[in-house]
């Protein structure tokens, strides 16, 4: 595994829109939002770390921060929506 960190996680409506790295994405999918600190012009489209990376999060908790979809954020927190926030560590695989 190479790259990753502990931060925040937040999570996004995706809603059938267009992730920067060019895929068609819905709220239940199981993907995450990488952080521009590691982001790397698309370098990391497609990695995963249980789920996977497929957008651009400009507005991430911090540097180590990221962004899932609803469906993944539920998977790790059922009061995801009350909590807006939790802290995760990841990297990729």
């Amino acid at each position: 595994m190479t790259g990753g960190g502990g931060g925040g996680a937040t999570y996004y409506d995706l809603n059938g829109g267009y992730s920067s790295c060019g895929w068609e994405l819905q709220n239940s999918d199981f993907i995450v939002a990488l952080g521009e600190a590691h982001y790397d012009g698309e370098s990391h489209c497609g990695y995963t770390v249980h789920v996977e990376f497929t957008d651009l999060c400009p507005g991430c908790q911090g540097d180590n921060g990221i962004d899932l979809s609803e469906g993944a954020m539920a998977a790790l927190d059922e009061d995801y929506v009350d909590d807006e926030v939790i802290t995760v560590k990841w990297a990729f695989e």
